[in-house]
């Protein structure tokens, strides 16, 4: 029978097997800061930077229509940039927008017209994410609370949770990836602002 000094080694055994048994492994426990995905073709339409994303519609957290079409150079309210940052309200997305609003906005204020969306895909409705927004600090902010319900725009931009992504007003996808320190979210509105 074990007890409890010798079940240490028996878990870091079976841990370890359970690691060798997991293909593709190596590449999470050595993350790189290059971007690895393959070369995009210019023009086509998906989610990866140097793509034009599909257009999509969703209300936000007051219910009203908000369509990506609106903000892009020939829409009803043109915008120099759309950022979307997807939370789940936790902790982590919390101190990411929080981080936006202190640092990154500011910055930008006064450069050209920016539609920051704080995207929810988790409340799974409008009166919830209203309410997640209210509980959370963010009702009349500089963030456009989007609604993700069936988690489309999720998966339109292969997104997780702290995901940023950058539209230029051409429709074109600048940046998509996960908020880190906000430098790459500046650079990307620096290439885009006025």
């Amino acid at each position: 029978m074990y007890s409890g000094k010798n079940w240490r080694p028996l878990m870091v055994a079976i841990l370890g097997l359970h690691l060798v048994a997991c293909g593709g492994v190596e590449d999470d426990l050595l993350p790189s800061d290059q971007d690895l995905r393959a070369p995009v073709d210019a023009g086509s339409v998906g989610s990866a930077p140097g793509q034009t994303a599909a257009d999509f519609q969703v209300q936000d957290s007051a219910g009203n229509a908000v369509q990506l079409a609106d903000y892009l150079s020939d829409g009803a309210t043109p915008a120099d940039a759309v950022v979307l940052y997807f939370t789940m309200w936790c902790p982590i997305c919390l101190s990411h927008s929080d981080h936006m609003l202190s640092t990154v906005i500011p910055r930008f204020r006064d450069r050209g017209e920016v539609v920051y969306g704080l995207v929810d895909y988790v409340s799974g409705s409008v009166a919830l994410a209203r309410a997640a927004e209210q509980a959370n600090g963010y009702a009349r902010s500089a963030f456009l609370v989007l609604v993700d319900v069936d988690q489309a725009l999720f998966d339109q931009f292969d997104a997780a949770m702290g995901t940023v992504v950058v539209i230029g007003r051409d429709g074109v996808i600048r940046l998509n990836e996960d908020y880190r320190t906000g430098a790459n979210l500046a650079a990307a509105l620096d290439g885009l602002l006025p």
